[in-house]
């Protein structure tokens, strides 16, 4: 049975998903040693192609599978520490990822996750078809709200579609057929389970669905360890071999920072430009 870790990226003009891609998949393969493939669109291979990177993708790239970028008319609000900015944001493909798959086995990540251990490895034998992030850990550990753990404040558990794990089965295809199916029908299911549905998210389609298969109960026995969450407030600062350091903002000085370090954890980054702008260091890791 194949085994794979797989990465959506799709470029924007503010964002370089596909560097961010690279990175996050150079490590996974390392720290994980299993084969890395990258799901794009034509538009961010030919900006990889232009900036350089395209021989670096693949050579860590088993696959770079290019598909057509989705329209959106979704938008997220991105910090960078003090700066925000309020750009397009391209995540309605995911529920794809079953049939673009490669591999029998897959584990998804998001191209902001960066992989330091072999952690991961040890959910592989889990008697489970689909398994979610089981929730949110602050690196502080006492900034995170009640919507970064329920879908809404008398919501459902959330769960985090940073880390997905699948094997394919007729279970795991009606899964993300109905991830889909929750897409299309996202103000219906946001009355329903009474969550903003302004943006779309993946975080809340793929929990709901959990729940609906799980015979609307919550599950946490088959699930993949909560993620290390930077948030895009802090700032990745400094990168030395597997030891990170951020600037944490402090909750009740904006604008204000203290540092913190991980070494050798897995580590979801949310400030995308802080990994772009440490991407020479990062690269040296892989």
């Amino acid at each position: 049975m194949t085994k794979g870790v797989l990465i959506f990226a799709h470029n924007g003009p503010e964002v370089d998903y596909g560097v961010m891609g690279i990175i996050s998949g150079g490590l996974a393969k390392k720290h994980l040693g299993l084969p890395v493939s990258l799901i794009t669109d034509k538009w961010t291979i030919a900006w990889l192609k232009e900036s350089g990177m395209y021989a670096r993708a693949e050579s860590i790239f088993d696959k770079i599978i290019e598909i057509e970028k989705p329209r959106t008319k979704n938008t997220r609000k991105l910090h960078d520490g003090f700066y925000s900015q309020t750009i397009p944001f391209v995540n309605s493909n995911r529920f794809s990822v079953w049939d673009l798959s490669p591999y029998d086995q897959t584990l998804l990540i998001d191209s902001d996750y960066l992989i330091f251990s072999n952690k991961l490895n040890e959910y592989w034998n889990t008697d489970s078809s689909v398994m979610l992030g089981h929730s949110m850990n602050d690196i502080t550990g006492d900034r995170s709200g009640i919507l970064d753990q329920r879908v809404s404040e008398t919501g459902i558990h959330m769960f985090w579609a940073t880390t997905v794990m699948f094997t394919k089965n007729e279970e795991s295809r009606f899964f993300f057929k109905l991830v889909d199916y929750i897409k299309d029908n996202y103000r219906y299911y946001a009355d329903l389970f009474r969550f903003d549905p302004r943006q779309y998210r993946n975080d809340i389609s793929f929990s709901i669905a959990k729940h609906i298969m799980n015979g609307f109960e919550t599950e946490f026995i088959y699930t993949l360890p909560p993620i290390l969450t930077v948030f895009d407030k802090d700032i990745l600062h400094d990168v030395i071999e597997n030891r990170l350091t951020f600037l944490i903002e402090k909750p009740l000085n904006c604008g204000d920072f203290w540092a913190a370090t991980t070494q050798g954890s897995d580590v979801h980054i949310m400030n995308k430009q802080s990994i772009i702008r440490n991407k020479e260091k990062l690269l040296e890791l892989i």
